[in-house]
């Protein structure tokens, strides 16, 4: 059976029909999958499980010169290189303010606010949240946190179980909010929309939910005893340190350009130099801590780390694109658009809820969001344009779900971070618990409160907008 030809891709064959494109997708889901099972949630075996299946659709195909060529031309896609451009400068940037020594400043902050308990807790909330929009990645915020303000909280009386709720809480939120977080840019890349335009609609929803979520921290955030608190003075003295400060202007600068209507790119890049121009200025950091050549002739320094960072997951997307666009040449996609299309009919609400639907089951075969948006995120797009959804709204629903339940599944990479540093902690404090799962999945205000929220939101329409 032919599938359709569009102007987006060509016509492609397998043997057996339009349902066996879909077995590229299939195979890296599984993949994936069984990399979750098997406690190694990497990008770099999701990339083998893409490279995999890809070669798996072409055993099936017709024509495997065909299906070659398909497979380079759909990884020129559009949506994919503007997520693996954004990235890039993105990583620069956040590899810059990562490695100033910002999260010791934001430390710095809490120490002299001399709160304890419930209040320590809903403080952590706050500058985690702070440095997760500054810095746009949730996991690093994970990391820098619980390794200083998780012993610190303990011996000040918090919850532990609601200090890790607070810090990943924290850690959602930026990666919600974050011009320059990649969920963000992938949520407004797959809708064919602005990253400015995308935040701006999105503060409605995520000052809701953090607002609320603040409230629950400092009702539930204490345990209600302090067992030193000289001990906790000593860490902070030792790891508090103000100097980096400075840098939440360029992060601060990027937000405000990228909400004003600029190209999240140009935002991007005026952060970039506002931020190589502040560091040096403010002796925060020396220009070749940022570029450098080594004696050894490699290149080295926090723009070219953090643009690297991201580079196995621009590969994986470029990888994951093309199992879509295989999908959509080889007929499937036609065919599930169809049926979804049959029971929505012309209903706004109903095509929210399949775009919901689709994101939170790609967020549980997945364990990064930012992965399942890039899977789900055409589908959605297909949708939002059949029932005539504004962008910003569909890329909302892509971001906040994906935000909200998924950071704190089981097997997230986020939950098995916070695990492993807090063990990392306890074999320096003995004070200090180790906190499962169990323990910290019921203080995660944050997502708890916005998903519901966005459930109401489609419901009742609040925030809807037509495309």
């Amino acid at each position: 059976m032919k599938a359709t030809k569009s102007s987006e891709s060509l016509e492609m064959e397998f043997r057996g029909g339009p349902y066996v494109s879909v077995l590229p997708i299939a195979v890296f889901l599984l993949g994936t999958v069984g990399l979750v099972i098997a406690g190694a949630p990497a990008v770099e075996g999701m990339i083998l499980a893409a490279m995999v299946g890809i070669s798996v659709g072409m055993l099936f195909a017709k024509n495997f010169a065909a299906y070659s060529e398909q497979v380079f031309a759909l990884m020129a896609n559009r949506v994919a290189t503007v997520a693996v451009v954004c990235w890039l400068w993105a990583g620069a940037f956040s590899g810059i303010l990562a490695d100033s020594g910002l999260v010791e400043g934001i430390v710095w902050m809490g120490w002299k606010l001399k709160l304890t308990g419930a209040g320590f807790t809903a403080a952590v909330f706050i500058f985690a949240a702070l440095f997760a929009t500054s810095v746009g990645t949730g996991m690093g915020t994970i990391v820098g946190f619980t390794a200083v303000m998780y012993p610190a909280g303990v011996v000040l009386g918090a919850h532990p179980g609601a200090l890790m709720g607070a810090i990943i809480s924290g850690a959602a939120f930026g990666d919600n909010l974050a011009p320059i977080s990649d969920t963000t840019i992938v949520s407004a890349a797959t809708q064919e929309t602005d990253v400015g335009g995308v935040v701006k609609s999105r503060l409605k929803y995520v000052l809701i939910a953090a607002g609320i979520a603040l409230l629950l921290f400092l009702i539930f955030g204490g345990s209600g005893r302090s067992l030193n608190e000289a001990d906790a003075q000593n860490l902070l003295a030792e790891t508090a340190d103000p100097t980096g400060l400075p840098m939440l202007i360029p992060s601060i600068f990027v937000f405000v350009v990228a909400i004003s209507g600029h190209h999240f790119l140009a935002a991007l890049t005026a952060g970039v130099f506002a931020a190589i121009v502040i560091g040096p200025l403010t002796g925060v950091f020396p220009f070749e801590r940022v570029f450098h050549v080594t004696a050894e002739g490699t290149v080295e320094g926090s723009a070219v780390r953090g643009a690297m960072s991201l580079a196995p997951i621009s590969i994986l997307t470029l990888l994951l694109v093309s199992t879509i666009g295989i999908m959509k040449s080889g007929g499937f996609l036609d065919l599930v658009m169809a049926k979804l299309r049959g029971l929505i009919g012309q209903s706004l609400r109903k095509a929210e809820f399949a775009i919901v639907g689709l994101i939170s089951f790609a967020n549980i075969c997945v364990s990064v969001n930012t992965v399942a948006m890039i899977t789900a995120g055409p589908l959605a797009n297909l949708l939002r344009k059949d029932a005539g959804i504004h962008p910003y709204r569909s890329a909302n629903l892509l971001d906040t779900i994906s935000c909200s339940f998924p950071y704190i599944l089981p097997y997230a990479t986020s939950v098995v971070a916070a695990v492993a540093i807090q063990q990392e902690v306890a074999a320096r404090y003995a004070y200090v618990p180790v906190v499962g799962w169990g323990e910290l999945a019921p203080y995660f205000f944050y997502g708890h409160v916005l998903l519901p929220l966005m459930l109401i939101a489609v419901v009742t329409g609040f925030g809807r907008q037509r495309g």
